[in-house]
């Protein structure tokens, strides 16, 4: 996914839903488990590609509450009762993983230098 900042991330989301209304999913919706995974997955890339990375890791209950809000507006029709989402794991590219890594060390010499 990429975010506000021009940050590929990976994340990881788990969305717990339940069928409201059989006759209601098996009328409007072919297969209520799948369409609501592949819903889930384009939503979680629209709200996150709207986030800086920041964001993206220090906001993880505000992202999920909008993504069960916004999801269970949009499976309401289709006899689908979305619960509970959760964003798990935000993982970032190694090489940026090492640069940030590399410019916390600075910093930590840098106040070790000042200190001395």
């Amino acid at each position: 996914i990429l975010s506000k900042d021009s940050v590929t991330v990976a994340v990881d989301a788990v969305v717990y839903f339940r069928i409201s209304n059989a006759t209601v999913s098996v009328t409007n919706v072919e297969d209520a488990a799948r369409s609501t995974k592949l819903l889930a997955q384009t939503t979680l890339r629209n709200i996150l590609g709207t986030k800086t990375l920041t964001e993206m890791l220090s906001d993880r209950e505000a992202i999920s509450l909008q993504m069960q809000i916004t999801l269970d507006e949009a499976t309401e029709p289709w006899g689908v009762k979305v619960e509970r989402v959760e964003v798990k794991d935000v993982r970032l590219p190694i090489q940026l993983q090492r640069a940030m890594a590399a410019e916390a060390e600075a910093a930590r010499e840098a106040r070790a230098k000042v200190t001395f």
